[in-house]
């Protein structure tokens, strides 16, 4: 009866942790990328109450018999990790996102230079990948980590870019003249009017075109339709006034006020000049571009930053962020061009179960974890980087309450049989009175 109790006992404490687990389980079921536990049980010692033994053939002699145990209750097996992707939940911050697979981020405190030993870098495991990027420019997480990866090789990822100010020849561009009350007169170019009592026909003298056009220049300055981001100099009249539409021809000289002017800043002007500007075409002259150089990704782990620009030797100014399937991350820069600013890397673990779980989500290598090691997203087993989502947990709810009833029944079974036992002890001791 002793045996009983003491089985029951046993049997009461792993319920309990099981159930420990069960309320972990739940606790979390709405942090990211938390991975559910499985508790597992196993029965406990035994002791041998008839111990067994083998036959005998010769004459006379008993045959084998087998061994008679009574066991002491249960204990805990094993608690694992179930390793199931979990569900995607769409994110506003562009540099969030997950594993669609079954790597882990690269994460942890600042390691200097460069390296490639993941199991050795005194680093953590993550499946978290909530991203920003801090004040120095390196990408971190929500636990101030930093996010390591493949950097860009130097003299690699350069846009395309001006060598100098962009200039332009702008041809045949339209000088409108309308005609007003009182004398007062107005010029009408690029969207914006210039008043003037002057009297414009065709056989108006440049110089009376260079005077209003001044005019021009000043208000072009202070205007927020894109005007005041060029300098704008006369150059010619193409065509004399044409008295019955009252459109003259003019050449203008265009600059942009700063290096890395794109293409589609000087096209947007072509409409508000009722011309067309673009690169590529005749009317552009004296425009000198450096090719940009295509990205190439480094072998090597490092902390991910934002490059420097090699004009200014200044990290990019970059305004947004976008995070492809293969981990590489894209920035758009001030100047509206594409900076590739590194690769997240993935890492793989031999077995998963074997990693021991830290503060916050963090995971590192246990003994038993096997080969730990790095490698860029492609797609495989280790999966692929979904960006703008966030893992969601992978407790299954339903089971996690199903699991929760057979373990409050275990609990109130083993209950039982203590307080049977306890009634049976109580019979013998008063079996003498």
């Amino acid at each position: 009866m002793v045996r009983s109790m003491v089985a029951a006992v046993a049997g009461l404490r792993t319920h309990q942790s099981k159930m420990d687990v069960i309320g972990n389980n739940i606790a979390n079921v709405n942090t990211w990328g938390f991975k559910s536990y499985s508790f597992n049980f196993q029965d406990s010692m035994y002791a041998n109450s008839i111990n067994g033994s083998g036959g005998s053939m010769a004459a006379g002699a008993a045959g084998g018999r087998n061994a008679s145990q009574v066991g002491y209750g249960s204990t805990l097996s094993s608690i694992t990790y179930e390793f199931g992707t979990g569900a995607p939940s769409p994110s506003a911050n562009p540099l969030d996102c997950m594993i669609d697979g079954t790597g882990f981020f690269l994460v942890g405190n600042m390691v200097n230079g460069t390296f490639t030993d993941v199991a050795d870098s005194g680093l953590f495991l993550s499946r978290v990948g909530i991203f920003r990027v801090d004040n120095n420019g390196y990408l971190v997480d929500d636990q101030r980590s930093y996010v390591y990866g493949y950097a860009v090789e130097e003299g690699t990822g350069i846009p395309e870019t001006s060598a100098a100010k962009s200039t332009y020849l702008m041809e045949n561009a339209e000088f409108r003249f309308v005609a007003g009350a009182n004398g007062q007169n107005t010029i009408m170019f690029g969207g914006i009017p210039v008043t003037t009592t002057k009297t414009f026909s065709s056989n108006s003298r440049e110089n009376d075109y260079v005077e209003i056009f001044e005019e021009w220049q000043k208000q072009a300055a202070a205007s927020t339709n894109g005007l005041q981001n060029y300098n704008f100099s006369f150059d010619s009249v193409a065509t004399n006034m044409d008295d019955a539409t009252g459109i003259a021809k003019v050449n203008i000289k265009i600059e942009a006020k700063q290096v890395g002017d794109n293409n589609s800043n000087i096209e947007n002007l072509g409409g508000t000049f009722s011309t067309t500007i673009t690169r590529d075409n005749q009317l552009i002259k004296g425009t000198v571009w450096v090719p940009g150089v295509a990205a190439k990704y480094s072998d090597e782990l490092s902390a991910i930053r934002i490059p420097n620009d090699p004009d200014t030797n200044r990290q990019y100014e970059i305004q947004s962020y976008k995070i492809n399937e293969d981990g590489t991350i894209i920035g758009v820069d001030k100047q509206n061009r594409t900076i590739a600013i590194g690769q997240i890397a993935l890492v793989t673990v031999g077995n998963p179960n074997g990693l021991e779980k830290t503060s916050g989500y963090y995971y590192t290598p246990g003994a038993n974890a096997g080969i730990v090691d790095a490698m860029k997203p492609n797609g495989g087993p280790s999966g692929k980087i979904m960006g703008g989502y966030l893992e969601m947990a992978n407790v299954d709810l339903a089971n996690e309450f199903s699991n929760m009833i057979t373990t409050q029944r275990g609990f109130q079974a083993n209950s039982k049989i203590i307080t049977v036992t306890d009634e049976m002890l109580s019979e013998l001791v008063n079996m003498k009175r």
